[in-house]
């Protein structure tokens, strides 16, 4: 199940142009999100200058998708930081009681570890009229530093204990990435990301004491969390291919994409053939066909 964020008013790769304000970056997703992901259920949150804003006629962001996501069947939670604006939070709700699927709340690890995070989760449900059985709690690391494991896993279980009794939440989940923030520095040809984030949930699952709730695990695809807007009309982006495998992201790499689209082919090719790409076939996943 996807988080979908919202990101601030960006380049549009499928119409090929700059959005320039929040109705024209807002208004095509509940289209796309109908298309492209149809009645499966996901959870929908808002860059903080989405949510600043306002759609034509000072509707609040929240209200217009899930206005518009709700007469197509589509299975859409709200999902906030836990700090928001009150504007946000009572179009939220509106949501939450017109559609019924409760909503999840979004924290940092500074969320955890400052105040008192479990009075924190109980009055956000109980702003959103719910119980906790209807909260998704949603524990976001970002980018981190993950190492070493073992310290870091101590430390993170000790700050989720203050959440209190987390089987009584309907999900708890744990996001993380360890995607660089820039690939310049990614060799071309073949390379690899050793996948961190993974590599110290694995660790995190040991080091849990009896008893205590497992989140599901989460990551950012291969997209950095620090959002940079560039107009791709001005950027010659190379082309390649991110290739998880258990362990590491495995790269390939070439030229400028739009100099040479053709290179893609050659890339895939070696995906196919290079045994560190670990391919597992094409029955084994959408991108993998």
């Amino acid at each position: 199940m996807p988080l979908i964020t919202i990101p601030p008013v960006e380049f549009d790769f499928e119409l090929w142009q700059p959005k320039k304000s929040v109705h024209e970056h807002v208004h095509p997703f509940v289209a796309r999100f109908t298309a492209k992901w149809g009645k499966r259920p996901a959870w929908i949150a808002l860059d903080k200058t989405i949510a600043d804003g306002r759609m034509n006629g000072n509707v609040h962001p929240f209200d217009y998708l899930f206005d518009g996501l709700r007469p197509n069947g589509n299975i859409a939670i709200p999902a906030l930081p836990i700090e928001v604006d009150s504007d946000t939070i009572d179009a939220a709700a509106r949501a939450a009681a017109a559609d019924g699927q409760g909503a999840a709340v979004l924290l940092r690890l500074e969320d955890l570890m400052s105040g008192n995070p479990r009075k924190a989760i109980v009055n956000f449900a109980s702003g959103f009229g719910i119980g906790l059985d209807e909260l998704d709690v949603i524990v976001d690391l970002r980018a981190r530093n993950f190492e070493p494991y073992k310290v870091f896993a101590t430390a993170l279980t000790a700050a989720m204990k203050r959440l209190g009794n987390l089987y009584e939440v309907r999900n708890f989940v744990l996001l993380g990435t360890a995607i660089p923030d820039s690939f310049a520095e990614i060799a071309k040809g073949s390379d690899e990301i050793p996948r961190h984030d993974w590599l110290f949930f694995k660790e995190l699952m040991t080091a849990m004491p009896a008893g205590m709730r497992r989140p599901i695990y989460g990551d950012h695809t291969i997209v950095h969390p620090e959002f940079k807007a560039l107009d791709m009309r001005k950027v010659k982006a190379a082309g390649k291919i991110v290739y998880t495998t258990p362990e590491t992201w495995a790269t390939r790499k070439g030229g400028a994409f739009r100099d040479n689209p053709a290179q893609m082919h050659a890339h895939c090719d070696e995906v196919v053939k290079d045994p560190a790409f670990a391919f597992r076939g094409a029955s084994f996943s959408y991108g993998d066909k």
